[in-house]
């Protein structure tokens, strides 16, 4: 690497330091150092001395602890991307700082694999124009950058999909996200990973993580199931206090389950986790993380709620249900406190205690069918599956032990979610995939015959 051209780089970028504090994040794999300025010294060593893996390790780690959307932090970590073998991921991040409105220096030798990647073209003119301000831009073949925290005005969503009837005036219809193809695809997770500003999607039966940018709706290989271990993809989930994915995979036929700890900014496999031989047989539906890191795995065959706690080398059941068969999982902001939504209704489970009880509810909201909950902002979101086979979005406002149903807000009365329905959170926003394709030949959506197309809709919560 050429320090000389690096550190001035640096130098001049830091004159862009944003000054948002980020609260210290706890459990963090330890690289050696607990402070970002300690860890931001080390990373640059490491990269003088050739140890480009533990520079990508102290750089992520300083990402952490540092400021937030520090574009010092942010350059050093796409050198360190760059240098470690992590060329898309440098490429994300490059076209994260031009967004900022920095003109990151990207002609280094640093950078030579990211250069040779498809989307660079994309990326160089959005720094072109960052130095350029001036210039006649060219026409956009891309969605404008922003970030998870000011998501933009809401555009209108693709022809193609029938506009639903709106759920009331306060509730805006949904609008694009990102719209990708890909070949034969069964839905297995969904989560946005706001530090890159990229989506992360489950092949379930392709065993297999991909991701998709906000800028370029381009698909890119992330994990695949031979090198990480994967079976079956049933859910996953990001820890973002600690920079962790979590992903649960499993074998139904063999009754078999494992739980994967990766790293997110790269993929790597950190650990695994199988399920031990007392619990099973098992068939992992759902996957959680608590505010303390703890990781919860559903369970439908064994209807059981099971607890990676920190530090463990193995899971354990936190406790048995009696309820119909089990579909989904939430962690609340208490971190004794879950959920779990079966056939009929919705429990509210205490993992100190072991106990669980049923969520009440007025007689006017049904809490039968949920096929997906996830909590964010004090609240439950679930999918719900109506007699007639349509979905709706819904927000469940509880009282204040989380005991009983206080309000129902139907946030859309019908979406053409895929199946299984995923959802996830970005800033104020709530995202869920549908099929995009209109095939006019015959052939089935995601039935390996053709591409088919896909789009993330995003729904305002606010």
């Amino acid at each position: 690497m050429r320090r000389s051209g690096f550190r001035t780089g640096l130098a001049l970028l830091a004159l862009f330091v944003l000054f948002a504090p980020l609260a210290a994040q706890q459990g963090l794999r330890d690289v050696g150092c607990s402070e970002w300025h300690a860890c931001r010294e080390m990373a640059r060593a490491a990269a003088d001395s050739g140890d480009y893996e533990r520079f990508h390790d102290l750089a992520w780690r300083a990402i952490q602890l540092g400021p937030k959307n520090d574009p010092g932090l942010m350059a050093l970590l796409a050198h360190a991307q760059a240098l470690s073998g992590r060329p898309h991921d440098a490429l994300v991040m490059l076209d994260r700082l031009a967004g900022m409105g920095i003109a990151a220096d990207a002609d280094s030798e640093d950078f030579a694999r990211t250069r040779q990647l498809p989307g660079w073209s994309d990326v160089a003119a959005h720094i072109e124009r960052v130095r350029r301000p001036d210039a006649a831009a060219p026409p956009a073949t891309t969605p404008p950058s922003r970030t998870p925290a000011s998501p933009p005005a809401a555009t209108p969503p693709a022809p193609a999909r029938p506009e639903p009837e709106p759920a009331s005036a306060a509730h805006p219809a949904p609008s694009e996200a990102i719209r990708f193809s890909t070949g034969a695809f069964t839905p297995g997770g969904l989560a946005y990973d706001a530090v890159s500003g990229r989506f992360l999607f489950a092949d379930r039966v392709g065993r297999k993580l991909f991701i998709v940018s906000e800028r370029s709706n381009r698909t890119t290989d992330f994990v695949r199931g031979d090198t990480a271990g994967f079976n079956e993809i049933a859910a996953m989930e990001i820890d973002a206090r600690r920079g962790d994915l979590w992903v649960a995979s499993g074998a139904p036929a063999e009754g078999a389950g494992t739980v994967h700890k990766l790293q997110l900014i790269s993929g790597r496999v950190l650990r695994s986790f199988p399920i031990a031989e007392d619990l099973k047989p098992v068939s992992l539906v759902d996957l959680a993380v608590t505010p303390a890191g703890a990781v919860l795995v559903l369970d439908a065959t064994g209807s059981q709620l099971l607890e990676l706690r920190p530090g463990a080398a193995a899971l354990d059941r936190v406790i048995r249900l009696t309820t119909p068969p089990l579909a989904s999982l939430a962690a609340g902001s208490d971190e004794s406190i879950a959920y779990v939504a079966h056939r009929d209704g919705l429990v509210r489970i205490d993992l100190r205690a072991r106990t669980a009880a049923n969520v009440t509810a007025p007689r006017s909201v049904a809490l039968d069918r949920l096929e997906r909950i996830r909590w964010h902002d004090r609240a439950l979101f679930a999918v719900r599956a109506d007699e007639d086979g349509t979905r709706r979005i819904m927000r469940l406002d509880l009282n204040a032990s989380g005991r009983a149903i206080t309000k129902a807000t139907t946030l859309e009365p019908a979406v053409p979610i895929a199946e299984p329905a995923f959802v996830t959170f970005w800033g104020d926003e709530l995202v869920y995939l549908a099929d995009g394709s209109s095939s006019g030949d015959g052939s089935a959506p995601g039935d390996g015959s053709r591409l088919s197309e896909f789009v993330a809709y995003r729904l305002p919560l606010r």
